[in-house]
């Protein structure tokens, strides 16, 4: 892997994401690994020319990384938003990384927005049902504003008004907490 390929491929990749092989940035850390050995037995001529193209290598593959997360976070919004999105020249990785910032927009939405999932909706009283069972990943909250319906990371639908007193899963019982639209509920000496 040398500048002249790693430049090609983020030409290419400046309009649209192309084809990379799973082992991409191995391949670069590995260019680089070689680099630095070779200079450890080269002259301080030689030894300058090579901390240049490892400088070089670094700054295109870290432009390339930009590049491709940018249109990869692009991706996620365009999936949230019901759009159909390609992700056949996605690395491994990268197919992961759309996956979970996806997951994480939709699920911010949700709390946001207070939209539904197709799968229905459970009452608070439903939802408390489960308080007890595994408890340590649920949390109990006082919701200070009206919430609407909103799916929760353990896939039950809430629907939260003013004054509710519910037990909702930890992650979603934070984001309402940061947002200030819900307080914990602590029992006798618990802080």
């Amino acid at each position: 892997m040398d500048i002249d390929e790693l430049l090609i491929v983020l030409e290419k990749n400046r309009s649209k994401l192309t084809k990379l092989e799973d082992d991409f940035y191995q391949q670069i850390r590995k260019r680089i690994s070689e680099l630095e050995k070779l200079r450890r037995e080269a002259d301080d001529y030689e030894a300058s020319r090579i901390d240049d193209e490892i400088r070089t290598i670094k700054r295109i593959q870290r432009k390339i990384f930009e590049t491709r997360t940018s249109k990869i976070i692009r991706a996620a919004w365009a999936k949230v938003c019901g759009e159909a999105v390609s992700v056949e020249n996605l690395t491994s990785a990268e197919r992961d990384l759309l996956t979970k910032l996806t997951d994480l927009i939709s699920e911010f939405r949700d709390v946001l927005t207070g939209e539904v999932s197709p799968e229905g909706e459970n009452t608070n009283a439903q939802a408390n049902e489960g308080y007890g069972k595994n408890s340590r990943d649920y949390e109990l909250i006082r919701v200070k504003t009206n919430i609407g319906k909103f799916e929760g990371v353990d896939g039950k639908t809430y629907k939260l008004s003013r004054e509710d007193v519910v037990t909702l899963p930890k992650l979603n019982a934070k984001a309402l907490i940061k947002a200030d639209a819900a307080e914990p509920i602590t029992w006798g000496d618990e802080q």
